[in-house]
């Protein structure tokens, strides 16, 4: 789109709004003679009071256009049929000698009134968004500030279809239920409801179901002696999920609204449950909208932070995301920035003014940077009053990861996927059986794991996936001990986890992992053999977590057991429990050896590729899925990939802090080979295994830099 060009309509409106009184006649007209219409009440259909109401609801159902602009039936009902409650300033006097700027920046009384929404520019864009999705088959998924009355909104959206729509439903899902009831969105539905039974020739009779859950429009007859039940039957539902995502299940509605879906520890599980039940094939005839605000903590916000990132994979409606720094040309669900509809730095026709906005947040968090030293209370308040996604995004505890620094590099992969997908390679190994070596085939049918967490377990078998392909020394051969690996392991075929098997291969030389394998195969035993074979491939030794016995078992039968690293002399340590140094293999997965790998990752991380240089080594990863797993780890929840890190940084960790003992110029060897098996052949092993390599890197960066 040319930047000058101008859009008058729409969710890409970039032109401002005026006499936006238009689109809010009824309200007006209520507001000034306590009624929607003067004209006499007559329920002939050729009367005008007839054909007015019958007006009203058409457009709170299809919209109204104006000719010049146009706004969808959920928008219009909200302004002109849902009354809510708002704060309104109460002036006393001591602001006369105030300027306007210094009366905005300073605390003021107000009290709660209840009257019709205004027009907001950020409404209107909204609506149009929610709109869209719903003519295009597809759901809705929007990050918001707080304080811009979304569950009123939410409430309102139910009222139109309860009111106007036969049959339908209207589904409200919350992970708690103190969400829906309290102060929350069913609530203000049905308190609006009061407004329409008594204002407007809608009302509806709600004798079978009437419940602070659960309202439905019938009534019941009596024809016979048999109850027959008559009416709109149109309903309005509530549902609790809390600890069941189950409860989902089989909802068919008109519309599905996630409220506080920041605050939804399993939203991602629930979402595609409901899924199922609003769409049919390609055919969809249901809207879902998840909406939510940040500042919570562990796994809650992972779901809304899924679902406004990872929209496609979850039919949720993109636009360009134009609100993140490095966002590049991503595309992601709808979001409300703090300095949107900001109240004082709005126009009379509801436009915002985003300068004004710009210094009020400032000063706002300004305030609380001087008067808290508590960096918790300042993450929350922004997190809770973004001007970005990544801000309302940001969690409270439970990662030490550098989040913000993760989520830039991989806006940064989705914006060009060519920098990591065309230069991956994905396939199998192969044994030649001349050579009796692996070799790699290519093999465009596998689909390697590209989503966390990947909800279709369908999709979990995996594959292959190689960045660098082993580097040969002069004699053809890989030297040993430039690659290394680490794993987390799974043992059984059908488990009632998530759990998948993960491992990694890591150059030492350049600090990059160079290549991937993380799946679910069919069988254990499969998965077992591809990580035999990816370790054979790159002469690797592998540190993994010895809680379970699959993978050293399976080797072992194999005769390859050596692929696998005696316990660290690093670990052994720092274990109290001597007995778990009896397994001889791999690595306890502790909880304090375990937190000292998260913080060998977070040391790898930070870790500048060079000296001097700005690129991290967190730059270097190309794995989409283990981005997300830093960004989204947690001490609650199943992250393979971390684990797998760990193992591998612990033994990259346990090499680099030996001390070669030297005794002869032509046996030198550090202590951590010699503990190895089958390596007493290396003992005359006179080479350096770096220097070939090492060379050979040296020379590509002269010839580069010339």
């Amino acid at each position: 789109m040319v930047e000058s060009q101008k859009i008058e309509v729409g969710y890409f409106k970039n032109t401002p709004h005026y006499n936006t009184e238009e689109w809010t006649q009824s309200a007006l007209h209520f507001k000034e003679f306590g009624r929607h219409t003067n004209l006499p009440p007559n329920d002939h259909p050729s009367s005008r009071y007839y054909k007015f109401w019958e007006e009203e609801a058409r457009r709170s159902v299809y919209g109204y256009n104006i000719g010049r602009d146009f706004i969808p039936g959920y928008f219009y009902f909200y302004l002109n049929y849902s009354p809510i409650w708002m704060d309104k300033e109460i002036f006393d006097g001591e602001e006369n000698d105030l300027t306007e700027l210094e009366r905005l920046l300073k605390q003021a009384k107000s009290e709660r009134v209840q009257d019709f929404p205004a027009f907001w520019d950020g409404d209107y864009q909204y609506y149009h968004y929610l709109n869209d999705a719903e003519n295009a088959g597809e759901m809705g998924s929007v990050i918001k500030t707080r304080g811009r009355g979304y569950s009123f909104k939410g409430g309102s959206m139910c009222d139109r279809n309860f009111y106007l729509i036969p049959g339908s439903k209207s589904f409200v899902f919350a992970d708690d239920k103190a969400f829906l009831v309290d102060d929350g969105l069913l609530t203000k539905a049905f308190d609006m409801m009061d407004h329409i039974e008594t204002s407007t020739p809608w009302g509806k009779r709600m004798q079978k179901s009437n419940t602070t859950l659960h309202k439905r429009a019938s009534y019941l007859v009596d024809q016979g002696g048999v109850k027959i039940e008559k009416g709109f039957k149109s309903e309005i539902i509530g549902v609790s999920l809390k600890n069941d995502w189950n409860k989902a299940r089989g909802k068919r509605g008109k519309l599905i609204i996630y409220e506080e879906a920041g605050k939804f520890p399993y939203l991602l599980n629930a979402w595609n449950m409901s899924l199922k039940s609003t769409k049919q094939g390609r055919l969809t005839h249901g809207l879902q909208v998840a909406f939510g605000t940040g500042g919570t903590e562990g796994m809650d916000i992972m779901g809304l932070d899924q679902l406004f990132y990872e929209a496609k994979v979850h039919s949720i409606h993109l636009v360009p995301n134009k609100w993140d720094d490095g966002a590049g040309n991503t595309k992601s669900g709808h979001f409300v920035s703090v300095e949107q509809n900001l109240e004082g730095a709005m126009d009379k026709d509801g436009n915002s003014n985003w300068e004004l906005a710009r210094i009020m947040t400032d000063a706002s968090r300004d305030n609380i940077i001087k008067n808290t030293k508590n960096p918790e209370v300042i993450v929350r308040f922004i997190a809770e009053e973004p001007r970005q996604p990544q801000e309302a995004l940001m969690r409270l505890g439970g990662t030490l990861f550098p989040v913000r620094d993760l989520k830039e590099h991989l806006n940064n992969l989705r914006s060009y996927p060519e920098k990591y997908e065309s230069r991956e390679y994905i396939g199998n190994l192969i044994l030649n059986e001349d050579t009796q070596k692996f070799e790699w085939k290519p093999d465009d049918t596998l689909r390697p794991i590209r989503l966390f967490p990947e909800l279709d377990k369908k999709n979990i078998e995996g594959a292959i996936v190689i960045y660098d392909h082993p580097v040969v020394g002069k004699d053809g051969t890989i030297p040993f001990g430039i690659y290394i690996a680490g794993n987390d392991t799974y043992d059984h075929d059908e488990s009632t986890t998530d759990s998948l098997g993960s491992t990694f291969i890591f150059n030492r030389v350049t600090q990059r992992i160079v290549a991937e394998y993380t799946g679910r195969p069919n069988t254990a035993n499969e998965y077992y053999e591809n990580v035999r074979r990816l370790l054979l491939y790159y002469n690797a030794r592998c540190n993994y977590e010895n809680n379970w016995k699959g993978l050293f078992t399976y080797l072992n039968n194999r005769n390859t057991s050596y692929l696998l690293t005696d316990t660290p002399k690093l670990v052994a340590d720092k274990i109290a429990d001597k007995s778990l140094m009896n397994r001889g293999k791999g690595t306890p997965g502790t909880a304090p050896i375990q937190k000292w790998g998260r913080e060998l990752i977070l040391m790898w991380l930070v870790n500048p590729v060079e000296k001097g240089s700005e690129i991290l080594n967190l730059h270097t990863i190309r794995s989409i899925p283990l981005l997300l797993e830093l960004i989204y780890w947690n001490p609650n929840g199943n992250f393979d990939r971390v684990d797998a890190l760990q193992m591998l940084l612990i033994l990259n960790e346990d090499m680099q802090n030996i001390e070669v003992e030297q005794t002869k110029p032509e046996a030198a060897l550090s202590p951590f080979f010699m503990r190895m098996e089958m390596f007493q052949e290396k003992l005359r092993q006179r080479n350096d295994p770096f220097a070939e390599i090492s060379k050979r890197l040296e020379l590509e960066k002269r010839n580069k830099t010339n």
